[in-house]
């Protein structure tokens, strides 16, 4: 009994870890989005990018480094609800593992391909690099509302598996609800960030009171073995 005690406590701490560092990029990646809106029109874009194309690199880093460090973040939640949600559970892991993974490498893209429209130089035609701009703008949101929406699903789904739990508090399924609502939503509600926001909002939420949470189940382990 007492060894798998210390198996479960050394299962937290790193799993803690993992929580805390996907809810930190989330939070990152929220503020940076918030901070540097999207220039308004395709030739601005193209400017903001030749002048700044470390930071656009930096961005494009910071979103794959978030879309694989959530998967662990993933996979301790299927853990620590699968046996109130038993299959639903597995389905809603697999959703979000795959919905943030494939909105990473949709955003990813994008930049890259603002990043190579900039680095290609003198267009034939000077109207050009500002058209093919103006297209992925507009594809942008195409290429992201379905790892938008498959992430939401299984957002909802784990907050619906939470609220019939007593693993994490009802608030937090409530949260987990709303951003699972608002990237079910990104496709009917066109051209707009706010629900990805709203979606990684709460994403940020749940990493960071999982984290907490499976601490406290620690120390309580500790305090009863």
């Amino acid at each position: 009994m007492q060894g798998q005690h210390v198996v479960e406590i050394d299962r937290k701490v790193p799993l803690a870890l993992f929580a805390f560092v996907a809810g930190a990029l989330s939070l990152l990646l929220l503020v940076v989005s918030v901070l540097t809106p999207p220039p308004a029109t395709p030739a601005e874009l193209l400017a903001f990018a030749s002048t700044h194309r470390l930071a656009y690199g930096l961005f494009a880093s910071l979103v794959l480094a978030w879309a694989v460090l959530s998967v662990p973040l993933i996979v301790t939640l299927g853990t620590m609800l699968r046996s109130q949600g038993g299959t639903l559970t597995g389905v809603a892991q697999l959703l979000s593992a795959g919905g943030v993974l494939l909105l990473g490498f949709a955003v990813f893209a994008n930049t890259a391909a603002l990043l190579s429209i900039v680095a290609a130089g003198n267009a034939p035609h000077p109207e050009d690099p500002i058209y093919l701009a103006a297209i992925w703008i507009n594809l942008s949101f195409y290429l992201t509302d379905p790892g938008l929406m498959t992430w939401g699903l299984g957002q909802f789904l784990f907050g619906w598996i939470a609220w019939r739990s007593e693993v994490l508090p009802n608030w937090l399924a409530v949260i987990g609800i709303i951003g699972g609502l608002a990237g079910l939503s990104t496709l009917a509600v066109f051209q707009t960030p706010v629900l990805a926001l709203v979606q990684l909002l709460s994403f940020t939420i749940w990493g960071f009171v999982t984290g907490s949470s499976l601490l406290r189940s620690r120390r309580s382990i500790l305090a009863t073995a």
